[in-house]
């Protein structure tokens, strides 16, 4: 991350050999509630049906350690990037790995002093200027099938005697 002119590590986990870093923390992950249809795709000229996307949302918890007050210039600089870049699009090929339905888009979550404590105590992360993200997605099927149309159909109508 170098929005503050600079560049500034992103971490995956608390790294305390370095003086300043953004720690992106993933806190959870759970299925939406939401009922999701079929999609329908046209690959090469072949209609098919790809089996209904899972919905699903992925907590984050993004956290600034640094020396005071250069910790609050991190986070107001990850809320900044974060206000600015929210759609998490992805090239033709990344969408096709990772198999994403539609585009995603984080959005800001807050979090009370103690859900914080609590999240900074489970993931073994030090206690710093940190702020919630959710992002909802459709994690999308590997499974398709064939559409198969009907081109010609006859019908015959003859009196039936009887």
């Amino acid at each position: 991350m170098d929005a503050l002119g600079r560049k500034v590590p992103v971490v995956f986990r608390h790294d305390p050999s370095l003086s300043e870093q953004v720690g992106l923390l993933q806190v959870g992950i759970q299925r939406r509630g939401e009922v999701l249809d079929r999609e329908f795709e046209v690959v090469d000229g072949v209609e098919t049906f790809r089996n209904p996307p899972i919905g699903l949302r992925v907590q984050y918890l993004v956290s600034a350690w640094a020396t005071p007050p250069e910790d609050q210039a991190l986070l107001g600089a990850v809320l900044r990037t974060m206000h600015d870049n929210s759609r998490l699009d992805l090239s033709e090929e990344d969408s096709e790995i990772v198999g994403y339905s539609g585009t995603p888009e984080a959005s800001l979550d807050t979090l009370t002093v103690s859900e914080h404590r609590e999240l900074a105590a489970a993931l073994g992360a030090p206690f710093g200027p940190s702020v919630g993200y959710w992002i909802d997605f459709n994690l999308r099927s590997g499974v398709t099938t064939q559409i198969k149309r009907v081109r010609e159909r006859v019908m015959d109508f003859r009196k039936i005697e009887g």
